[in-house]
């Protein structure tokens, strides 16, 4: 596997990162606003994948894709090409995402799950593409699981925010009108060792999802942890947080139920290293996140 793409085995599953975007030696700051390059530093643990020596940190956009029971889902499909976003990292960007999804050995067509964490702009672009001028599926033999208050949320905002009007055109309203959506609750059981896990906070209907096969367990988190650093400083608050409050609880709950049960995590936005282990510290109170 190249840099872009790298797999993790996990009892009979496989989950495999496709890589959009890597950012690396942004100042701890711009999204974590109580947090300075010091912060970063007195946990050297974070040296190298996680941070560098000058205290800034890096950011990956991925998406994970499991392979379990015979069933393809692709989880939090990323910003995709050529979308109108607020933010200018995201906006009208073209990134090799669907080449390196290819390159990994897979074809969108036999994709059979499509799973949002959540609905922020960054985990749903690639499940449409554009196609003579109109937004189609890209995964057109695949339901799209999303989480009932979720969507309600995003929809709520449409009239206020050019961003969540523009991520239900583009990315979401294509996918009910080709017969593709199903609604779930946050504590869905999907079958076949796939099920959802309620971790609301950095949005209000926030879902992770856990993957289990043969006796072992992995934890896709989405965005209840964006950076490793919270694993040490659970009390960090990503920048947009929803409630900060119940973000910090839920990260909190998490990071304790995943070291006691020794779940292989998957950070969504760890870079280098996305996949590893939630190991306690002496004090009892905060833990460090050791790459498998």
């Amino acid at each position: 596997m190249s840099e872009a793409t790298e797999s993790w085995k996990v009892g009979g599953a496989r989950i495999t990162s496709v890589v959009e975007a890597q950012t690396d030696g942004i100042p701890p700051e711009f999204f974590f606003p109580t947090a300075t390059a010091d912060t970063i530093r007195q946990h050297g643990w974070l040296a190298p994948h996680f941070a560098d020596d000058r205290g800034t940190i890096g950011l990956r956009v991925q998406a994970f894709v499991v392979e379990v029971a015979g069933r393809l889902a692709v989880v939090d499909p990323c910003v995709g090409n050529g979308r109108t976003r607020e933010s200018p990292f995201w906006n009208e960007q073209q990134w090799p995402f669907m080449e390196r999804f290819r390159a990994a050995g897979f074809d969108p067509a036999d994709v059979d799950l499509v799973v949002y964490t959540h609905l922020h702009a960054d985990h749903v672009g690639w499940a449409t593409h554009r196609d003579d001028g109109r937004w189609v599926p890209t995964f057109p033999g695949a339901r799209h699981l999303f989480v009932t208050p979720e969507l309600d949320d995003l929809r709520s905002r449409r009239d206020e925010e050019a961003d969540a009007r523009s991520i239900d055109d583009d990315s979401i309203a294509p996918i009910f009108e080709a017969g593709l959506a199903d609604l779930v609750e946050q504590d869905a059981d999907l079958g076949l060792g796939l099920r959802l896990e309620p971790t609301a906070g950095h949005t209000p209907g926030h879902a992770s999802l856990w993957v289990e096969s043969e006796g072992e367990a992995a934890l896709l988190t989405g965005d209840f942890i964006h950076h490793p650093v919270q694993c040490s400083d659970p009390s960090l608050a990503f920048t947009s947080d929803a409630d900060p409050a119940q973000a910090r609880a839920t990260r909190h709950a998490m990071l304790t139920r995943l070291a006691d049960e020794r779940a292989v995590t998957f950070g969504t936005h760890f870079p280098t290293a996305p996949a590893g282990r939630v190991v306690p510290n002496a004090d009892s109170a905060s833990w460090t996140f050791e790459p498998t």
